[in-house]
């Protein structure tokens, strides 16, 4: 009971981050025993965040077209537009898949609390990496976020610039440089900023740790297999328990590809322009410190999301299919349970993953060709604005 209790603890020390950046964007699950004034309160917190990202996504669109003849500003327009255009995707793919996500944290806690000893060093083994690597990528953002916010009142107050910028770009259709109108929209476009913020750190390290979480499954499933002896009187009832527990972690990645798996096409194809307006801005902007600082970080936060995306899925089909080798290993030779192994080998032939709405897993090799494509979409930009 004690041991239980402690790892109930460990889990929920680890957990806490990224629950509580998932609670202020209001994607962490609702417990199914919610009172309704929780109900309430989510609904409403959901629908001003609909309302600060669609109205971001609208005014930041309009900057783009309002700058389309000034290559350099209207690119900056798009980096800030991408972003928040996939606030919304995440948005809409969550908050329509709470009962997968609720799914999911609850089989994430029960393995970690009810997993034997040896259970859970494996599943600390492959999941402590990516807690560690999301408190990372929280404070990235954190401080790009901070560096978007505060860059402009450094340059109008300490540096003397005359041009009044938000930090988030966009365009309200009024004149936003006077005062107090000019105070006002800063504060919203700080406090939409903020939150879009914490979206991208939030969603991207839920999705790191439940899909990390995932392989650790399989890898306990390998573990138990390469364990097994056909020699033991008791191995078809334990085989029959392996089968259950093969079940149940495919049954968990297949929950996992339906929350993620729309959000992945989002992200595999805007992070392509993410990656490339950074990286445009950077090589356009060497002379201005405050903005080169700036999208330097913003590109480093995005490099990392898309890396988050493709090692976690790749992890997840290395070790799905590694399932039939580690079932082949076993104490098979002369046991009752030949026929139920072989079942189990052939259908992890068929691996679990993450795929970007069907078109193609998330992959290491995937995330290569991501760079590759955003390097090429930048060469073109480069060139264009040299001519």
């Amino acid at each position: 009971m004690n041991n239980e209790a402690s790892s109930g603890a460990e889990y929920d020390k680890l957990i806490k981050p990224i629950m509580i950046t998932a609670k202020i964007i209001s994607i962490w699950p609702l417990a199914e025993d919610s009172s309704e004034r929780e109900i309430l309160f989510r609904r409403f917190h959901l629908f001003c965040m609909f309302f600060l990202v669609i109205v971001m996504s609208v005014a930041v669109t309009a900057d783009v077209v309002h700058n389309i003849d000034n290559l350099d500003e209207a690119t900056e327009c798009a980096l800030i537009c991408t972003a928040f255009y996939l606030c919304v995707v995440r948005l809409l793919v969550y908050s329509s898949h709470q009962e997968d996500m609720l799914y999911v944290v609850n089989t994430m806690r029960k393995d970690w609390v009810s997993s034997s000893h040896e259970d859970r060093a494996i599943l600390e083994e492959r999941t402590m990496f990516a807690f560690r690597l999301v408190k990372y990528f929280i404070s990235t953002v954190a401080a790009t976020i901070v560096l978007f916010m505060f860059v402009p009142i450094l340059e109008i107050y300490v540096l003397g610039s005359n041009e009044k910028m938000l930090p988030f770009r966009g365009y309200f259709f009024i004149n936003h440089t006077v005062s107090p109108v000019f105070e006002c929209f800063y504060l919203f476009n700080v406090t939409a900023g903020g939150f879009g913020g914490s979206m991208i750190a939030g969603a991207t390290g839920f999705n790191l740790v439940v899909i990390m979480h995932g392989s650790g499954k399989f890898a306990v499933l390998r573990r138990r297999l390469e364990e097994l002896n056909g020699e033991d009187p008791n191995s078809t009832a334990v085989m029959s328990n392996y089968v259950i527990r093969h079940q149940e972690a495919i049954e968990y990645a297949d929950a996992l590809e339906r929350i993620i798996n729309v959000l992945a096409l989002g992200q595999f194809v805007i992070s392509t322009g993410l990656i490339c307006f950074a990286g445009f801005q950077i090589t356009s902007m060497m002379e201005d410190k405050g903005r080169l600082m700036k999208y330097s970080t913003f590109l480093n936060s995005a490099i990392l999301e898309l890396f988050m995306f493709s090692f976690s899925g790749n992890g997840l089909m290395d070790e799905s299919e590694a399932v039939g080798d580690s079932a082949y290993g076993s104490g098979w030779i002369g046991s009752d349970f030949c026929q139920t192994l072989q079942i189990m080998m052939m259908r992890a032939r068929i691996p679990s993953k993450i795929t970007a709405a069907k078109f193609y897993a998330m992959s290491l090799e995937s995330f290569s060709a991501v760079l590759s494509t955003s390097f090429s979409y930048f060469t073109v930009l480069t060139a264009t604005n040299d001519e």
